[in-house]
């Protein structure tokens, strides 16, 4: 099979969502057993560039973060069942919380609170990164309140996730930037991967644009960059997911083991999604919104990048990216 023949069916499964959209860049990448194929798909105002288009990843970071857990436990630096307290001099040893329900998000921090967000419109001098409706600071004092074990079975936690690679960032000795470029980036070669944007890169940056199509701002995130301030191509995350489908890098199989089951047919690894036998992620930010996923079963993956914020109950790219992986099953 080639997958270049594919393009047509990809058309028909991606038009609804570009049709709507004049300004979307939608670029796909799939793996099939021994072949990759690339697809960039525009609206009525895109020009399609010999460029690599780079986007804002958003959540599809964390994964990226926990493959970096999975080397660090594979090394013995890190223990998966390690407490918090054990970084952090202002919470108990025993701490109940470990690295562990960070990364499966069985931490027991807040979700989204009306009252909270409330307060920080009206609290202007503690800085937040979005999405996060905690600081740093306001996370450890949270721990510090809250010492029993968590009653929360899954509750998804930006935060949860943005404080893991801060602690892994802290083991190493360095921030967690560095960090992710020592440990993920550069030996992946993801040339096109960073949080801060590179001089000589910013033509390649893709507008974002929201919901309603409004353009945004470039996402900036300080304290928890482990939660979703990546920004990646189609290309680089294929790399990436050839990696995983390969099973080379033993600490990175460590993060798609489930630990924990969230529904009858959806449990959660370190950081990854495992429903049936696709083991994924999505993303999103104020403008861009992002799937990746793969079959190792069958040897085969697809990843999805838009350059629109999608609405969660409208098609969007996880959508897309689960119909392209039947499509390959079906082919």
């Amino acid at each position: 099979m080639d997958l270049h023949n594919l393009k047509k069916d990809i058309f028909k499964i991606v038009y609804p969502y570009i049709k709507t959209r004049p300004n979307v860049a939608l670029s796909i990448g799939i793996i099939y057993q021994n072949q990759e194929a690339t697809f960039t798909f525009g609206g009525s105002n895109f020009t399609l560039d010999e460029k690599p288009y780079i986007y804002e990843i958003g959540s599809i970071s964390k994964v990226l973060t926990t493959s970096l857990l999975g080397e660090m436990l594979l090394e013995g630096i890190v223990n998966v069942e390690d407490s918090i307290g054990k970084y952090f001099s202002a919470l108990p040893d025993n701490h109940p919380v470990t690295l562990k329900r960070l990364a499966n998000h069985t931490s027991g921090l807040p979700g989204i609170g009306v009252l909270k967000n409330i307060y920080n419109l009206f609290d202007r001098q503690t800085p937040r990164d979005p999405f996060c409706q905690y600081s740093l600071n306001e996370t450890i004092h949270y721990f510090k309140m809250h010492t029993n074990e968590p009653k929360a079975k899954f509750r998804y936690s930006n935060v949860g996730m943005g404080l893991l690679g801060y602690i892994l960032a802290d083991q190493l000795h360095t921030d967690f930037e560095t960090a992710i470029k020592c440990r993920i980036i550069d030996p992946l070669e993801l040339s096109n991967t960073f949080i801060t944007i590179p001089s000589g890169k910013e033509e390649s940056i893709i507008q974002g644009y929201n919901i309603r199509g409004h353009k945004k701002q470039p996402l900036q995130m300080n304290e928890f960059m482990a939660a979703g301030a990546i920004r990646s191509t189609v290309n680089d995350l294929l790399k990436f997911m050839k990696v995983h489908l390969s099973d080379e890098n033993l600490g990175y199989t460590l993060t798609y083991q489930a630990t924990k089951n969230i529904s009858k047919d959806l449990s959660i690894g370190l950081g990854w999604l495992l429903e049936d036998n696709i083991i994924w992620h999505n993303g999103s930010t104020k403008g861009f919104s992002s799937y990746l996923g793969f079959d190792k079963t069958q040897q085969m993956g697809v990843v999805v990048l838009s350059n629109y914020r999608s609405p969660i109950l409208a098609t969007n790219p996880v959508h897309i990216g689960k119909d392209i992986l039947q499509l390959l099953q079906k082919s």
